[in-house]
């Protein structure tokens, strides 16, 4: 008997042995039931769900590699913390030292300005107790001898002349920083030094402003931290125009009047070029028609003789052995020179040497209490034809200081002053002061206070 696939089934599919009977009694054993497809909406759910858990196993893989990079990230900002921690320790203990020896040299420093200081009010007493003996001595003498009242009345007018003690005490306060320092500074402590604080026993007599020229900028009239200034019989004004690198020739009238010559001196080929300084700051002309210039670099004065036509160099001379000079002064009648000198941390004192024309000194001014101020930081001079010697001081005020030829000096101008550099003394008796920060030149009266 051939046995055949029914249709619409697959030939695969089991063919059962025995057909069940009409009555439903099989002829044979029973079969299972055929297995029957799952809904498409089971299906679309189990594919959903493989895509998810993929999904979810690429965000645990991701999350991972993050955790480990952030970790790795952490781990070196703690690492840097803790170098950084330690550079600011060695900062901090350096800046601590640095402070301690500073404060400790300003120790030292006031200790041995208030030793000098006592020793001059001891001498100054001890002085006026002689006075007082001898004025007791010749007042118990029945016939005093000729002359000795007149004499100690001479002496006591002496005595009682303008003087002055400086103490030249520095005053310092201890600040602990409330606030993160920039690169460079002290993260440790702030330090407000004060500038010298003198006792003085005589009244000032001051002077006051009569005008001002100058602006800031680079043109004809302008000016940009001028600095060494001097003054020609003839009325012309000569300036270190330091911002503008040049120095200028002015006319001081009611009318500012300026232009600009430069130095030159000729060349092996005969042809013309610039005369270079390497870091000029005062200018001034002797008796002798010399420009005289202070080059603090070069810690020298040179003395250029011009062609008055050309502008060209005939004559050199180089004065060395300054330490640090910066402003420079002639007199034209007596040809002597001052220069300042700035001095610095290592024992150099400011001061204001003056020279006579063979260019040895003299004198040295503002370095002892006995014969005026102490010079604190020394900038512009001049002197006038009594041989008085004026300097702009840069202290605990910015001030003009006036040293007479004779006796003790003291303060003229105290008041109104920015940051003074140069000064000169013009033919009509009046005093300039270039004030550098404010850019412009200051006129104040002279001759007619000090006359």
């Amino acid at each position: 008997m051939f046995v055949g696939t029914p249709l619409g089934r697959n030939s695969s599919s089991p063919v059962p042995a025995h057909s069940p009977s009409p009555d439903g009694q099989s002829g044979g054993p029973a079969q299972p039931p055929l297995p029957e497809s799952p809904p498409c909406w089971a299906t679309r759910a189990r594919w959903d769900l493989a895509q998810a858990e993929a999904e979810l196993r690429r965000l645990r893989e991701r999350h991972a590699t993050e955790t480990d990079t952030v970790k790795r990230g952490v781990e070196r900002a703690v690492s840097g913390a803790r170098r950084e921690e330690r550079r600011l320790l060695e900062r901090v203990e350096q800046d601590h030292r640095d402070t301690q020896q500073h404060l400790e040299q300003v120790q030292r420093e006031n200790m041995a300005a208030a030793r000098v200081s006592q020793s001059l009010l001891d001498q100054r007493l001890r002085s006026l107790a002689r006075l007082q003996q001898r004025i007791q001595e010749v007042g118990q003498q029945s016939c005093p001898e000729d002359g000795g009242p007149n004499q100690l009345l001479k002496d006591v007018a002496e005595f009682l002349q303008p003087w002055e003690v400086s103490v030249s005490l520095k005053k310092v306060n201890f600040k602990p920083s409330s606030q993160p320092h920039a690169k460079g500074e002290s993260a440790l402590v702030e330090l407000d030094e004060e500038g010298d604080s003198s006792l003085t026993v005589f009244n000032p007599r001051g002077v006051h402003l009569i005008r001002q020229f100058g602006k800031q900028g680079s043109g004809r009239a302008d000016l940009t931290l001028p600095s060494g200034i001097h003054a020609t019989p003839q009325g012309l004004l000569y300036i270190v125009d330091c911002g503008n690198a040049r120095v200028q020739v002015c006319v001081v009238s009611n009318v500012f009047l300026t232009r600009t010559k430069y130095l030159t001196s000729p060349t092996s080929d005969g042809s013309a070029r610039r005369y270079e300084l390497e870091a000029p700051r005062g200018v001034t002309t002797t008796r002798l028609d010399e420009f005289l210039v202070a080059d603090i670099r070069k810690g020298s004065l040179i003395a250029l003789k011009l062609d008055p036509k050309t502008g060209s160099r005939l004559e050199r001379t180089v004065v060395t052995g300054f330490h640090r000079p910066y402003l420079v002064a002639a007199c034209s009648s007596s040809g002597m020179v001052a220069v300042s000198e700035r001095g610095n941390e290592t024992g150099r004192v400011p001061c204001i040497k003056v020279l006579e024309p063979g260019w040895n000194t003299v004198r040295v001014l503002g370095i002892c209490a006995g014969m005026g101020p102490v010079l604190a930081c020394p900038w512009g001079i001049c002197i006038d034809t009594d041989g008085n010697v004026l300097v702009a001081d840069w202290g605990e005020q910015h001030r003009v200081l006036l040293y007479p030829a004779q006796g003790v000096g003291w303060p003229i101008v105290t008041q109104g002053l920015s940051s003074p550099r140069g000064l000169a003394l013009l033919p009509e008796g009046q005093l300039a002061v270039s004030d550098s920060m404010h850019h412009c030149i200051k006129i104040y009266p002279y001759k007619v206070t000090h006359g």
